[in-house]
């Protein structure tokens, strides 16, 4: 490799790296707050605040999320959870998201500099890349983690050294201290060594030798690394001793999650297919998306599809498998990484409870060997107008992914009709803050108001959009009969929030002189009611329709 075609590949990745953060950082608060973003941001709000974390071993996952929101809030000068912002949170997974394209710097000698680009190009403008790098939730950090751990393996495999064997270690313990999941992929890799091992051996007689890769010396800098890493950040730096031992516990309640169609856990139960059905699309017009791309045309109906990804990672995984598809120093990465797409994505499969963000893992496996696929089918025709057509045939299937991506990120945002939309907020939350905020501005009390949340519907994300008040005046009951004797020798609260299921409780336990008339949605199929005392409604009328 010449240096000057090294420094092109380089200064290719770092603007492609630039054009993920430029597609990704526009409108970050726009989309609501799903009710798992609002709930991991209260979990860093409180890290904020009090500069404690205690790892819960039932929920909100690993602690990398909150532990590197923190210097994101402090820099963008928060000191208060009650002063942040949507932005503020999703800053995080966008950045490691741009971060993901220039990981791809330490597998270029296993795929090739075109290869890399190619890939950094599907990284940047995947919809559900871009789409679930715009959440706040540990997903994108997992797959960061996992890219790094699985590339400094391979450098390690290329040239075993202690510093590699070091690196590698920690990205294992970021996988752990980041989400549950982890050993998911970190299973799928070692098994699709084993098989990378026994193809190569079996196609072509060969073995490498790994005698210099199981030193003791290596192995411990592996082990102890990684080790190390979680247990600093599962004990929040020794303050919490019991974390470490909570993050192996833990597989109890999440095994029994993932395999358990029951109460909740029904809600998210799927078929085996879900995933790929997913990005596959169940309807997809290519035609009628290029119309409208190119002419302006109204199309027919919202369609999408990540098909391109997948047949081209098909294609980069089949041409692994030959002895002569891609150059000697390539082929066992790239089966390797085939493998490791393939087991991955089955655990995924075959996992009945399942959301869509969990996709991201194997999808990016398939956007690195996509990018071979794609430079394999360029150079695979031998006249220069073939490889012309190709290149064209292959821009436009970029470009409409690129379309997909604006329309799916920026225009269907939080539609249901959108493939990566999942249970989310309604629009209407915003306005109900909003309300909430115009009341408090008339209430004598401001922020302090009592709110009470009266529904068996999980409340979040209104204890988000609630921030400003003070906590300990906004509560929620599941229980109406609980409701009824917490609160019965209690001032009754300025504000009722509830759903249609405990409404006929709740209105024979109310006092006099309540409006009902506000209603706004929360997300598909859940309706608040709003009651409000006659007295700030009164006020808050007053403001809106002044008397003459």
């Amino acid at each position: 490799m010449t240096r000057g075609r090294a420094i092109a590949g380089v200064c290719c990745l770092l603007a492609v790296a630039a054009a993920a953060l430029a597609v990704r950082l526009p409108r970050l608060a726009q989309r609501p707050m799903h009710g798992d973003e609002a709930n991991q941001a209260r979990k860093a709000g409180d890290l904020l605040e009090t500069g404690v974390y205690r790892y819960d071993r039932h929920e909100h996952h690993g602690p990398t999320l909150y532990w590197l929101t923190w210097p994101v809030l402090r820099l963008t000068g928060a000191t208060r959870f009650a002063d942040t912002s949507e932005w503020q949170y999703r800053l995080v997974p966008v950045l490691f998201a741009a971060g993901l394209v220039l990981l791809l710097l330490l597998a270029v000698d296993g795929v090739g500099w075109p290869a890399a680009v190619l890939a950094g190009v599907l990284t940047a403008i995947s919809s559900a890349m871009v789409f679930y790098s715009r959440y706040y939730i540990q997903e994108t950090l997992l797959v960061f983690f996992t890219c790094g751990a699985l590339f400094c393996a391979w450098r390690f495999v290329r040239r075993p050294s202690l510093c590699w064997a070091l690196v590698t270690g920690v990205c294992l313990g970021l996988m752990h201290a980041t989400k549950e999941t982890w050993v998911l992929a970190a299973a799928a890799a070692a098994l699709g060594w084993g098989l990378t091992l026994g193809w190569t051996w079996w196609q072509e007689g060969v073995l490498p030798d790994l005698r210099p890769h199981f030193r003791p010396a290596r192995l411990a800098a592996v082990v102890g690394a990684a080790v190390l890493v979680a247990v600093a950040l599962y004990s929040s730096f020794g303050t919490n001793p019991r974390g470490p031992l909570d993050s192996l516990l833990c597989y109890e309640t999440y095994w029994q999650r993932g395999t358990t169609g029951v109460g909740e856990n029904a809600l998210h139960t799927h078929a085996w297919s879900y995933y790929l059905q997913l990005l596959l699309g169940d309807r997809f017009d290519f035609l009628n998306d290029l119309r409208r791309l190119f002419t302006g045309r109204p199309p027919r109906g919202l369609s999408w599809s990540e098909g391109l990804i997948m047949g081209l990672a098909a294609v980069g995984f089949l041409v692994s498998l030959t002895p002569r598809g891609l150059p000697e120093s390539q082929r066992p990465f790239v089966r390797w990484l085939g493998c490791y797409t393939i087991l991955l994505t089955a655990l995924y499969a075959v996992i009945p409870y399942k959301t869509p963000w969990c996709l991201l893992s194997f999808l990016h496996g398939m956007i690195l060997l996509a990018g071979v696929g794609g430079w394999v089918l360029l150079r695979a025709p031998r006249s220069m107008v073939g490889r012309g057509l190709m290149a064209v045939a292959l821009v436009v299937g970029l470009v409409h992914l690129g379309w997909q991506s604006y329309a799916l990120n920026f225009r269907f945002f939080a539609d249901q009709r959108n493939p990566y939309v999942y249970a989310h907020t309604s629009p209407d939350a915003v306005n109900l803050a909003s309300r909430m905020e115009e009341l408090a501005a008339l209430a004598p009390d401001g922020h302090e108001m009592v709110i009470h949340i009266v529904t068996p519907e999980n409340p979040w994300p209104l204890p988000w959009y609630l921030r400003r008040f003070n906590p300990d005046h906004v509560g929620h009951w599941s229980d109406t009969t609980k409701w009824r004797s917490e609160t019965e020798t209690q001032p009754p609260p300025s504000v009722i929030i509830l759903t249609e299921a405990v409404r006929d409780a709740v209105e024979a336990a109310f006092p006099d002189g309540y409006n009902r008339q506000m209603n706004f949605g929360l997300r598909p199929g859940v309706l608040l009611s709003v009651y409000v005392r006659q007295e700030l409604w009164d006020a808050f009328l007053a403001t809106v329709c002044p008397a003459d």
